[in-house]
């Protein structure tokens, strides 16, 4: 018989607590780790999306590595775990942004068979996604688009939007990208998540000129995003649109009154910029010279001053042609402000200017000597001489006309180039750099003179190809090395003795275009490495370096120059 226990109310109670607390210890245990997965999941979302479009950095790589193992630990220990369902999404989603598309199919498949319907969105959503990054683009953009119905709220809706945002995006459909971006934010509640994704749309129309979808989205940051720096930057962006539209008073009165509003202090420097840039426009270049040295005197060391000593830089140049205070302005961008994105730029100008004065003290040189004669009445130029003049004026020709905005100038220096070293193998350079200029005065009858010219006597030379290639008016001569290198190659695999042959034609008529360059460098490898003819490989590799020396095959040459000199002369001490 049994013994009949009869338990007193303390007994009861301790019991409850021990079973309570073991029953708790399990419980603590399986949420602390699945806590710790949400957690590793979001630090990881973080980083990914700071750095969209770019390699997921290792860090993101091995928090999405944490997800997966404490979310498969707390499904593999704890069958009944209530949100089963979330930590297999959570593996899933984080095998496919470690680029495991077939681990994140398996366990999509997975979680179908387990939860049946209560999954379909999901389950029919990442599977989409895996096929775009499998290059199944068409297909996965189909299969997001078949999910859009009335069954689904407007939160999975803009979700579904936004992926198909992204996939045109990365297939570079970025209008199509914009499109879908904008239902997704039409439909979106949250004001937050609305400004974020309208300033997204802004700044990508901002960066492809698209500047009144910009106008309108910014409009819609400053409505709905809850952030400062993003409504000031979308004002900003906002009078910077009304000036590259040409409404030049809107933007000239909407900058003033932003100027007297503290809110916007942050960004004031940036507002006197934009205002320097409404004088330039409408070519007030004393005004915007004032405002600039204003500008260094109320924001020093900052973005807007680093800017505002560029911009004095390229007066100096453009409105009083004084190198020496462009070069003291530009000297300062990176001392005002290093990371300022015109800190390059500045360098580059330096060295412009720099290679300028270099070449002018060459060119007066040059223009000496050319002055005297021997007692025969003979100039003392050599030929060589007379190429590196012309080397010399092209230089200050390129950089007149094209690097400062000097045309008349350049103008002048390529009319000397062709009218002093016509046997230069710069002169179709010069001939064509003039039609081009021309082309942008208007003045097309010379231009097209220049042309004809280029065509007909250098048809051998790249410019030639280019003007052919550019106007069907012009015909393509059988001259033309380009078209004789096609033959050339169609020839090596047939007869390799007639093929040496085209490209020995190709550089003994063409000293100039990149093509004679491949052809002697062709020569030049096969007679060094095929035939072993080192004199012969020599002869072509050092034809490279007289009138390419420049060009991608110079480097290799130069080396191979130097190995045969050495084998050839180790061969002649051995004799």
């Amino acid at each position: 018989m049994l013994k009949n226990y009869n338990y007193r109310p303390t007994s009861v109670f301790i019991y409850f607590c021990l079973f309570v607390s073991f029953s708790c210890t399990g419980l603590k245990g399986y949420f602390n780790t699945f806590y710790n997965a949400e957690q590793y999941f979001d630090k990881a979302e973080k980083i990914r999306l700071q750095n969209r479009g770019d390699k997921l950095p290792k860090t993101a790589f091995d928090h999405y590595e944490k997800v997966i193992e404490k979310s498969e630990y707390v499904i593999d220990t704890y069958p009944e775990f209530k949100f089963r369902k979330k930590a297999q999404l959570l593996i899933a989603q984080s095998h496919f942004y470690r680029s495991e598309y077939d681990e994140a199919s398996t366990m999509l498949l997975s979680m179908s068979e387990e939860f049946g319907d209560q999954v379909t969105l999901e389950y029919n959503f990442w599977s989409a996604m895996i096929k775009w990054r499998e290059g199944k683009v068409q297909a996965a953009i189909n299969l997001l688009s078949s999910l859009n119905n009335a069954k689904i709220n407007n939160n999975e809706k803009a979700k579904i939007y936004m992926a198909i945002a992204e996939i045109y995006f990365d297939e570079k459909m970025e209008s199509e990208s914009m499109d879908y971006l904008e239902k997704a934010a039409e439909i979106i509640k949250d004001p937050v998540e609305k400004g974020q994704i309208y300033y997204r749309i802004a700044d990508l129309s901002f960066e492809n000129k698209v500047y009144d979808r910009a106008l309108a989205s910014y409009q819609q940051v400053i409505k709905n995003s809850q952030s400062k720096k993003q409504v000031q930057e979308a004002n900003l962006r906002s009078v910077q649109i009304y000036r590259l539209n040409g409404d030049l008073d809107k933007a000239t009165k909407t900058i003033k009154g932003m100027l007297l509003d503290d809110v916007f202090k942050p960004i004031f420097g940036s507002l006197e910029l934009e205002l320097v840039k409404l004088y330039d426009q409408q070519k007030m270049f004393t005004e915007a010279n004032n405002r600039l040295e204003s500008i260094l005197q109320d924001y020093p060391k900052t973005k807007a001053s680093a800017e505002a000593y560029y911009m004095l830089g390229n007066y100096a140049i453009s409105q009083e042609w004084d190198l020496l205070e462009a070069l003291e302005h530009f000297g300062m961008v990176s001392r005002e402000f290093s990371k300022s994105m015109y800190a390059k730029p500045a360098l580059l100008r330096v060295k412009e200017i720099t290679s300028y004065d270099n070449l002018i003290a060459q060119y007066v040189a040059y223009m000496d000597r050319l002055l005297v004669v021997d007692t025969l009445g003979v100039p003392s130029l050599t030929i060589k001489d007379k190429n590196d003049f012309a080397t010399v004026i092209y230089g200050l020709a390129e950089l007149e006309s094209f690097h400062f905005s000097r045309i008349d100038s350049g103008i002048v220096y390529l009319n000397q180039l062709i009218e002093l070293t016509p046997n230069s193998p710069l002169y179709p350079k010069a001939l064509y750099a003039k039609a081009i200029i021309l082309d942008e005065q208007g003045d097309y009858k010379e231009s097209k003179a220049l042309k004809t010219q280029i065509v007909t006597n250098y048809s051998q030379t790249d410019f030639a190809l280019a003007l052919i290639n550019a106007d069907s008016t012009y015909s393509k001569g059988e001259s033309s090395s380009d078209l004789k290198l096609i033959q050339a190659e169609k020839n090596w695999s047939k007869d390799p003795i007639i093929a040496m042959d085209n490209y020995r034609e190709i550089v003994n008529s063409d000293t100039v275009s990149e093509t004679s360059a491949k052809a002697a460098y062709f020569l030049a490898y096969q007679y060094d490495r095929l035939w072993v003819k080192p004199d012969s490989a020599l002869k072509y590799y050092g034809w490279i370096m007289k009138y390419h020396s420049s060009s991608d095959q110079a480097l290799p040459s130069s080396k191979r120059i130097t190995f045969l000199n050495q084998v050839l002369s180790d061969t002649s001490s051995a004799q």
